[in-house]
């Protein structure tokens, strides 16, 4: 069937040359719609000519076409390519610049009942969705032969919507550079720090570092690894030490006051005040009793 349909649009434009009838259409004249590509032959048998293609130099100026809600606008820049298997490239060339015009048009009209469903804030899907509408182009029957268009088009964002959106996506685009710069510092601030509690660990001959040990000596290791995390971790030194002594001077006035409270309330504060400490210092619960009790054992 495919090949019957070229063989009669084959014949009639050899009729209309041999005649000299069938000026060029008006723009407003009806446009056929793009075929599949056949092997078929001239009308006498000879082989089919060779298609030649042409892409016009690109109009500047862009089209507009309303997004969904009717409120912002796709920017669309048009692209054509026209083909033929019955003129040369020159005569190509000619008779597609008479024809651009009205392509222009008809792909206009094609394209906006698609963007009117696409969202203005996604360029690419309205792309897509347009070129898929537009895909297999259609055809002009020109006194010179007929020729073939097949448009595409590129979406481009609406600049209001864009202008609206872009400190959003540049703040995007910070935090994620700061959360990756985070991290790639903290794994070496790590590695570093491990790496001088190593150090230390072998020169003092202390062994496997324990807690205790690694809350001595990580402030000193963190001031060789990274000067911010070095302020840190001596602000957490200074915060235990801190408390520290805020203990000891309430444990002070305990025993010289004890006597105004019973002997229960005043050992249940102080259970609570010391648990509470032990907790933020990071040790066991009376943990310093056994190793006082350790101590004694070992005296003499």
């Amino acid at each position: 069937m495919a090949e019957r349909k070229g063989i009669r649009t084959r014949l009639r434009s050899w009729w209309r040359r041999v005649t000299g009838k069938g000026a060029t259409e008006p723009d407003g004249a009806p446009e056929t719609v793009d075929e599949p590509d056949s092997e078929d032959t001239s009308p006498f048998g000879q082989a089919a000519q060779a298609e030649v293609g042409v892409e016009l130099p690109p109009v500047e100026e862009t089209l507009s076409v309303a997004a969904d809600g009717d409120v912002f606008a796709f920017e669309l820049v048009p692209h054509f390519r026209w083909s033929s298997r019955e003129m040369t490239l020159d005569v190509l060339r000619e008779r597609a610049a008479l024809h651009e015009e009205a392509a222009r048009g008809k792909l206009l009209r094609r394209a906006w009942s698609v963007a009117r469903a696409c969202d203005p804030g996604d360029p690419v899907a309205a792309e897509k969705a347009v070129n898929k509408e537009l895909r297999g182009g259609w055809c002009y029957h020109d006194e010179k032969g007929l020729i073939r268009c097949r448009p595409s088009v590129r979406m481009r964002i609406d600049p209001a919507l864009r202008e609206h959106v872009l400190p959003f996506h540049l703040a995007e685009v910070r935090m994620e550079k700061e959360h990756h710069l985070g991290k790639l510092k903290a794994d070496q601030v790590k590695e570093l720090t491990g790496r001088w509690l190593q150090v230390m660990s072998e020169l003092e001959l202390l062994g496997t570092l324990g807690a205790a040990e690694r809350r001595l000596l990580v402030p000193f290791a963190a001031a060789l690894a990274d000067e911010d995390f070095f302020k840190v971790m001596q602000a957490l030194k200074n915060t235990r030490r801190n408390g520290a002594e805020a203990l000891a001077d309430v444990l002070t006035a305990a025993t010289k006051h004890h006597e105004q409270v019973g002997l229960f309330e005043y050992a249940n504060a102080y259970d609570k005040a010391l648990s509470e400490f032990c907790r933020q210092m990071g040790l066991s619960p009376f943990s310093w009793v056994d190793t006082v009790g350790d101590v004694e054992e070992l005296a003499p």
